[in-house]
């Protein structure tokens, strides 16, 4: 499959009509999100994402307070453009990170979470991985996922007639051929890969909450955003990219 193909096997829009509804997404990290965001928009999305930067953060509490802090100074006028309010953060190692999405939840925020890293999402792109704990590598979180990420990459370049570059562990920045790489039909399930991600994850965090531990890891629900997005439809037989 070359560059052309991945980015063939969905449609991205390029008009500039607005669509009837946008979230506003608060995101701790300055790259990650905000770049794959940036990126999710342009895809088949039925809600316009609009993400404010973050800057990193040492506990989750404060961001969600910052946060709320911040969608509280909006003029009246600017908070209606917007339908919903959404999170979107890491456990990494912080104390607080229960604390934090419950305090999100009583403040009618929705939460994207992910313990360990938002990194354990895209990694469900390539790996049916079953939610158990990943082992550090060094005293890094995601320096695991972010290695079977580009043992991925390594593979497929291998076959690739225009190879994707790898991940990034510096700047942690989603390049547009990683998420094109993600949006592409994997050729075994003959699915979008994102899809398969959605699947993965929605089935993780359902066996999570059915034995109490919603938040432990491995887990996300960056799911649950991009079906609120339209990214991700219900069909009779299962799910499928949302196309126009």
């Amino acid at each position: 499959m070359n560059h052309r193909d991945r980015k063939d096997n969905y449609k991205r829009t390029t008009d500039k009509v607005k669509p009837p509804r946008q979230y506003i997404l608060y995101v701790e990290g300055r790259n990650t999100e905000k770049s794959y965001f940036d990126l999710l928009k342009k895809a088949n999305c039925r809600v316009i994402p609009v993400t404010k930067r973050g800057h990193g953060i040492s506990k989750c509490v404060d961001f969600v307070n910052d946060s709320d802090k911040a969608w509280k100074s909006l003029p009246k006028e600017e908070k209606k453009k917007y339908d919903k309010r959404w999170l979107v953060f890491d456990n990494d190692g912080r104390d607080d990170f229960d604390a934090g999405i419950k305090l999100a939840r009583k403040k009618k925020f929705g939460v994207a979470f992910s313990n360990m890293c938002i990194e354990y999402w895209f990694m469900l792109h390539f790996y049916n991985h079953d939610g158990s704990e990943i082992p550090l590598i060094g005293d890094s979180h995601s320096a695991a996922q972010i290695k079977k990420i580009n043992d991925f990459i390594k593979k497929y370049n291998k076959k690739a007639e225009s190879p994707v570059a790898e991940y990034d562990a510096g700047s942690k920045k989603v390049e547009e051929d990683f998420f094109d790489l993600m949006m592409a039909i994997d050729p075994v399930s003959n699915k979008s890969r994102v899809v398969s991600a959605f699947e993965r994850a929605k089935i993780i965090h359902e066996k999570k909450i059915a034995v109490g531990a919603e938040f432990r890891e491995s887990v996300t629900t960056i799911f649950e955003l991009l079906f609120e997005l339209g990214v991700i439809e219900k069909k009779k037989d299962g799910y499928a990219l949302f196309r126009k």
